[in-house]
């Protein structure tokens, strides 16, 4: 009975903790998103002590058995300082010190977080790409469906030029397709195993670490054990890929609210991401959008607070590198959500072909066109040309006249004053200033012209593709690790039996 008398892991070297300083240290609150990974790291350890016969068979046997029992069976204990030392405890309390005592021979709690964290963030990562991807598939449907739909451009929130919803959407497309990108090259720079770093030097005990970086599904190492321990660079970065990808949600989030309003009255959005006032019965308030807004501030605010953690912090191991993974896990969670809402969103706007239109043809946005036309035709620069267009323009809004007329009238008296006289007929002024002409016109690959759409979408469909398939490929890699590291645990234990 000797082996089974409780042990307090932490040993006699200082007395116990006040209560308060325990719970103000404790990261037991935040440890549960990475408790399972813990116990996988342990049971991997546990098989490469075994292997290398630095642990008996019979003594791995017994700590494979629990831990297989303790990740059906997660709790939290807010009486200790972490999971790690938790689940050691109960180890300790369950089996004896004498059989459990080795549950952390030649690993340390340092290079166990960070292995654990980087587990969780590769599948983190998996299922934001998969938000990603959600977002993109919507709108390559609305896309499709309305591609050819004719809207205004904008810049400086002013209408700019015709364009067509397929633009404006492929525009988002491809800005959040960068993000996937982005997201699946940091996958690899995490998925390196710093298991065998121990607290910082490496170890004496015989643990060969790609031995143990391949059960738990890694593709290599972090070299320097040092650098394992200590560096948060990859949750850094996680987060800096969060925060683009937020900002790029949010600005379609905020075209949604804006195109949604009365103002605009561009779309309808579904009432299932919408909202009522509780006051003002007629009100339809694009809520869903408007926290994605905000989320967005937020994941910048989780980048700002990781990095003025980490900027000061001497090598290797410090308790505030603890601090930062909450910031890094919510950050995960509100970007993941975001793009998720906002794929339902995107996919179920209704838009108002009437209402974009109209709009298009309204705000002279077509003047660069007839300005584009007295350079290549009329031997005038473009600078010139610009100043003749501009002057009818001026004269249109004053006169509250078409452009099409005043220029049709006043073209030859405008232009002669910038030194050269130009006359066009009517028809010539009123095709090049008619916006699907003008749309018709646009000659530059990646351009709004409508004939490009199905190239264009074509091009979109086979990206989205490569990202799935990737996805499909890391997910699959995982799943496959772990099989091997339950079979090669279960193995363990049978051969005792």
């Amino acid at each position: 009975m000797r082996e089974k008398e409780r042990m307090d892991i932490r040993g006699p070297r200082l007395k116990k903790q006040s209560d308060e300083a325990l719970e103000f240290t404790s990261s037991m609150a935040a440890d549960g998103r990475i408790a399972r990974r813990v116990i996988e790291v342990n049971m991997a350890h546990m098989a490469a002590l075994v292997k290398s016969k630095e642990v008996g068979a019979d003594t791995g046997a017994k700590c494979l058995k629990f831990l297989a029992r303790a990740s059906s069976k997660i709790s939290s204990d807010t009486r200790s300082e972490d999971f790690h030392q938790q689940l050691e405890q109960d180890a300790v309390d369950s089996l004896g010190v004498e059989t459990a005592g080795f549950l952390n021979y030649g690993k340390s709690r340092n290079d166990q977080v960070a292995t654990a964290i980087r587990m969780e963030l590769r599948s983190a990562i998996i299922g934001f790409v998969e938000a990603i991807a959600g977002l993109q598939r919507a709108l390559l449907k609305q896309a499709a469906r309305q591609g050819g739909t004719m809207l205004p451009g904008y810049t400086h929130l002013q209408r700019a030029q015709p364009v067509t919803l397929a633009h404006h959407f492929l525009a988002h497309f491809d800005a959040l397709q960068r993000d996937a990108d982005r997201a699946l090259q940091l996958y690899d720079r995490v998925n390196l195993s710093p298991m065998g770093s121990a607290a910082m030097a490496g170890t004496s005990v015989k643990i060969d670490r790609r031995y143990v970086a391949g059960l738990l599904g890694f593709s290599g190492l972090v070299r320097n054990a040092m650098d394992g321990v200590s560096s948060r660079d990859v949750a850094v970065e996680a987060l800096s890929c969060m925060t683009m990808a937020m900002l790029d949600a949010s600005r379609l989030a905020e075209e949604l609210i804006l195109w949604s309003s009365a103002e605009f009255g561009f779309i309808e959005l579904s009432d299932a991401y919408a909202a009522s006032s509780s006051i003002m019965p007629q009100k339809k308030n694009a809520v869903v959008a408007e926290m994605v807004r905000a989320k967005a501030g937020s994941v910048i605010g989780d980048l700002v607070a990781a990095c003025a953690i980490l900027k000061a912090l001497p090598y290797s191991y410090n308790l505030d590198l603890q601090e930062v993974t909450p910031h890094l896990w919510r950050a995960v969670d509100d970007a993941t959500t975001s793009l998720r809402l906002l794929s339902g969103m995107v996919g179920s706007v209704s838009i108002r072909p009437k209402a974009t239109r109209s709009a298009a043809a309204g705000g002279n946005s077509t003047a660069v066109a007839l300005a584009n036309y007295l350079a290549s035709h009329a031997g005038v620069s473009f600078r010139q040309a610009h100043s003749i267009v501009g002057e009818l323009v001026r004269i249109s809004e004053k006169s509250r006249k078409p452009l099409q007329a005043v220029a049709a009238s006043k073209l030859t008296e405008v232009s002669s004053k910038f030194g050269r006289k130009v006359e066009l007929d009517d028809d010539t002024v009123g095709g090049l200033l008619d916006p699907e002409a003008f749309l018709a016109n646009i000659f530059t690959e990646g351009g709004a012209n409508p004939r490009r759409i199905q190239t264009e979408l074509s091009a979109r469909r086979r990206d989205l593709a490569s990202t799935e398939s990737s996805l499909s490929g890391l997910g699959s890699s995982l799943k496959t690790s772990e099989r091997k590291l339950n079979a090669v645990s279960s193995g363990m234990a049978r051969e005792v039996n």
